[in-house]
């Protein structure tokens, strides 16, 4: 069992001071460097607000050691504006041209599609959507592992066993979002398992009992702690860290 650990992102100015992720006397063009040299993944939130820029992929690649994966959410226009009609994988498969260096290179890790809370459930939708799927990145070379999704639902209305089966169908994962308001959902539908820790707090206990459960697993597992300017995820991963070996 293969676990990558990791923050919901890694450039947060309030992160940084005594005591804090990022040593005070660091600069901000450092903050990657410092990050990669404690964890192996991220989940990159920004991409929901605009899509990767040329240089920055090349900058994530050029940094980031061989073994680092990064996961990024899928931009608003996919998700939230366009709701996973069919015509918003001409946007997802730009969007994957963009990271395609990261994909060539193996580090691309498992894309993030993160629904709207007031998205109901809609089997001829979601189906359109999972059908449509790109498997190959235009202009990439071969991949050497295939392209991974990772799907959040946000309304109860999607927790049904046919939904379950669909993803199964497709080999795309349910993401197992845990927050205050609604602890999470956790369904086997994939090759892998993610997760994305969203509490104000978590007891060392709580974490240990996650642990145990992705050990329980048997399969790879792409864990994300939340961010949280005034919190301190990095010290969550760090005992999912220890725990996970």
């Amino acid at each position: 069992m293969r676990a990558w650990i990791g923050l919901s992102g890694y450039s947060y100015k309030p992160w940084q001071g005594e005591g804090r992720f990022y040593p005070p006397e660091i600069q901000q063009a450092q903050f990657l460097e410092h990050y990669i040299s404690r964890y192996d993944a991220v989940e990159m939130d920004g991409t929901w607000y605009r899509m990767p820029g040329e240089k920055a992929v090349e900058e994530w690649l050029a940094k980031s050691p061989e073994d680092f994966r990064f996961s990024f959410k899928l931009h608003r226009n996919i998700t939230h504006v366009g709701r996973l009609k069919i015509e918003t994988i001409d946007s997802l498969k730009f969007m994957l041209k963009r990271l395609g260096p990261l994909a060539t290179a193996g580090k691309l890790g498992p894309l993030l599609i993160q629904l709207p809370p007031q998205m109901k459930r809609s089997d001829e939708r979601l189906q359109g959507f999972l059908e449509s799927l790109p498997t190959e990145i235009e202009d990439a070379a071969s991949l050497p592992h295939p392209l991974e999704f990772a799907i959040e639902f946000r309304n109860d209305s999607w927790h049904e066993p046919a939904v379950d089966e669909m993803l199964r169908a497709h080999g795309v994962a349910w993401v197992a979002s845990d927050t205050d308001e609604k602890a999470a959902q956790r369904r086997d539908t994939a090759s892998f398992h993610y997760a994305r820790l969203r509490r104000t707090e978590y007891t060392d206990e709580k974490l240990k009992e996650w642990a145990r459960y992705f050990a329980s697993t048997g399969k790879p597992c792409y864990i994300y702690c939340k961010h949280e300017d005034d919190g301190h995820p990095w010290e969550w991963a760090d005992t999912l860290l220890q725990e996970l070996g």
